[in-house]
């Protein structure tokens, strides 16, 4: 069932609400090397958004039956 793009907008600001914050805050506190940030955040950011990019889509695909829609509609 299509969804087009709405599951990675959704993945992208849960994933960005979290990493971001986070970074920050690890800057403030601890002022790693830059090499340090790249090797923590990029694996999160990688398994963040790998984690959370299905379960988006099965949301809008859930929400998107719930309101009757099949996904392949035209305009």
């Amino acid at each position: 069932m299509r969804a087009d793009d709405f599951p990675p907008y959704i993945t992208i600001m849960v994933v960005g609400h979290i990493v971001v914050p986070s970074f920050l805050l690890c800057e403030k506190l601890w002022q790693p090397e830059i090499s340090t940030h790249l090797a923590i955040w990029l694996p999160i950011t990688g398994l963040l958004t790998f984690l959370t990019l299905p379960r988006a889509k099965g949301a809008v695909v859930g929400w998107m039956l719930h309101l009757g829609l099949r996904g392949d509609e035209t305009q």
